[in-house]
C-alpha cells in the first residue's frame, strides 16, 4: 500500500475528498467501479479516485475486496466524530509517524512563531501526497522554509510521544530487568557452588541454602556456615552482581538486616564477566554494616530521595 501512495502527489480538494468519504464510510459495502463512476460525474469536485482509494486503505477506513470497498470499524469511528476534517487529518498524522514517513524528531517548538514547526527533512521525500493533505487542511501552513503546525493538533503529537515514550520506556525496562535477573540469578548460583568449594571438607555444604528463590524480602540472598564447626545457619550472604566498575545498590531493609547479624552478614560482589573464569575469587565484605557505613573506602551516593511536607 505504501509503494502505491507514492505515485500520487495529491488527491484533490477538500470537497472531493468529503464527497469520497461520504460514498465509501457508509453502512454497507459499495461497488467500486460505480463509485468511481459517481465520482467522476461530479463538476463541483476535484478528485484524483485511485490516489483516494490507496489512502483510504492506508489509513486503514476502507477494505477492497473482489470489486467492492468495505467501511473497517475505524470509518465507523471517524464518521461519528463531531469532526470528520480534524479526525481524518488526525489519524493521517499519527499513522505518518508511526510509518517513518513523517520523523517527528523534526518537530520542533519555535519562540518567535510561538508555534511548533516541522524541518523541511520531517517528511521524506515518498511523503508529498500526505504532506499536501495537510497543508490543504490547514493543519500545516508553509513558511520560510518551514511547515508551522496549527496549535489544534499539537495535542495528537502530545499524545503519540507519550504513548511511544511509554512503550519504549517500559520495552527497555523489561529487557533491563530480565537481563539483571539472569545476571543476579547466575551470580547467586556461582555464590552457592563457591560456598560448597569453601566448605568441601564438611558434610554441611550440601546444606548451603538459596533462600531468595522464595523469600526475597530476607534481606540477604544465601544461607551457609562459617565452618564445620558450626551447629546452625551462621552466614547470611546477600549478593550482589555487577558489570564495568564494581557498585551495587544496597537497600534499607538489607541494611538493616546487616546491622542485626553484624560479622555474620557478607556482600559477596560478583563480577558479572567473571563468573566463569575457572578460579575467580569474589569480593567478600563481611560486617558491611561497619566496614562500608563506617569507612571512607567506599563512597555511598543516594539516587532518589522520598520527599514528604512536614505537616
Amino acid at each position: 500500500m505504501q509503494e502505491e501512495l507514492r505515485r500520487y502527489n495529491n488527491i484533490g480538494d477538500i470537497a472531493g475528498i468529503a464527497y469520497f468519504a461520504k460514498q465509501v464510510l457508509g453502512d454497507s459495502r459499495v461497488q467500486k467501479s460505480s463509485i468511481q463512476k459517481l465520482c467522476g460525474l461530479q463538476n463541483d469536485i476535484r478528485l484524483n479516485f485511485g490516489a483516494a482509494v490507496a489512502f483510504f486503505k492506508y489509513l486503514n477506513l476502507i477494505e477492497e475486496k473482489v470489486g467492492y470497498l468495505y467501511p473497517t470499524e475505524m470509518a465507523s469511528e471517524i464518521r461519528a466524530s463531531d469532526d470528520f476534517n480534524k479526525a481524518l487529518c488526525t489519524a493521517c498524522l499519527v499513522q505518518i509517524s508511526k510509518d517513518g514517513f513523517l520523523d517527528t524528531e523534526a518537530i520542533h517548538y519555535n519562540r518567535e512563531r510561538k508555534a511548533y514547526v516541522i524541518e523541511r527533512y520531517g517528511f521524506s521525500v515518498s511523503a508529498a501526497l500526505f504532506r499536501n493533505i495537510l497543508i490543504q487542511y490547514k493543519v500545516l501552513k508553509e513558511s520560510g522554509g518551514e511547515l508551522v503546525l496549527n496549535p489544534e493538533y499539537e495535542s495528537v503529537f502530545a499524545e503519540y510521544k507519550r504513548k511511544q515514550g511509554t512503550k519504549k520506556s517500559l520495552e527497555q525496562l523489561k529487557k533491563q530487568l530480565e537481563q539483571q535477573e539472569l545476571q543476579g540469578e547466575e551470580a547467586e548460583l556461582f555464590v552457592v557452588e563457591y560456598e560448597k568449594r569453601r566448605l568441601s571438607q564438611s558434610a554441611k555444604k550440601d546444606s548451603v541454602k538459596r533462600i531468595s528463590v522464595i523469600d526475597v524480602s530476607a534481606g540477604y540472598d544465601i544461607l551457609s556456615y562459617e565452618d564445620e564447626a558450626s551447629a546452625e545457619y551462621d552466614r547470611f550472604i546477600e549478593v550482589k552482581s555487577f558489570s564495568g566498575n564494581p557498585h551495587f545498590y544496597w537497600s534499607e531493609n538489607e541494611i538493616e538486616t546487616a546491622k542485626l547479624y553484624e560479622d555474620r552478614y557478607y556482600i559477596y560482589l560478583i563480577d558479572a564477566s567473571m563468573v566463569k573464569t575457572q578460579g575467580y575469587e569474589p569480593t567478600i565484605i563481611q560486617n558491611p554494616a561497619t566496614s562500608i557505613l563506617s569507612s571512607e573506602s567506599w563512597i555511598m551516593s543516594p539516587t532518589s530521595y522520598l520527599v514528604i511536607p512536614t505537616e
